[in-house]
């Protein structure tokens, strides 16, 4: 059976002010884990990474607290100025083999770039909807050389 929690990651958005993101990852044992979501909030992490966390008892949750090993994969995020586009860019996403998840309420994807994927195309794709004002897109764990 795959034992699989939730990890917070507390990220700094901007000065003194934080937010929260929790992650699924696979519990290797009690200090080490997989990533198994692309993450919205939380930079410098991708799907696949092996972290190391910190379990606190008062809270009963498991925080990030440091890499073990990188998956070599990118994680970049969208965001859109219509969100009806949407569904469109990640079948698009989809054709470059990188999976994507939504976040709606922000109109909002986070693309994996899985490390065997020449990002060249797909930054081009970005980067040719930004220049269009469709979106704006940050690299948020950049692994890929271009």
């Amino acid at each position: 059976m795959i034992d699989k929690h939730k990890v917070l990651f507390v990220q700094e958005i901007s000065e003194g002010e934080f937010e929260t993101e929790s992650i699924w990852c696979y519990k290797v044992n009690d200090e080490i884990f997989i990533v198994d979501n692309i993450p919205f909030i939380a930079k410098r992490i991708s799907l696949g990474d092996t972290i190391k966390v910190d379990y606190d008892k008062n809270e009963k949750a498991y925080y990030f607290d440091d890499f073990i090993e990188v998956s070599g994969n990118s994680t970049i995020r969208v965001y859109f100025n219509d969100e009806n586009m949407i569904k469109s860019t990640r079948k698009k996403l989809d054709e470059f083999n990188c999976k994507s998840e939504a976040f709606l309420e922000r109109n909002m994807i986070s693309i994996n770039v899985p490390s065997n994927v020449n990002y060249t195309p797909i930054k081009l794709f970005l980067e040719n909807g930004e220049n269009n004002k469709n979106w704006e897109y940050e690299e948020s764990c950049l692994m890929h050389e271009y």
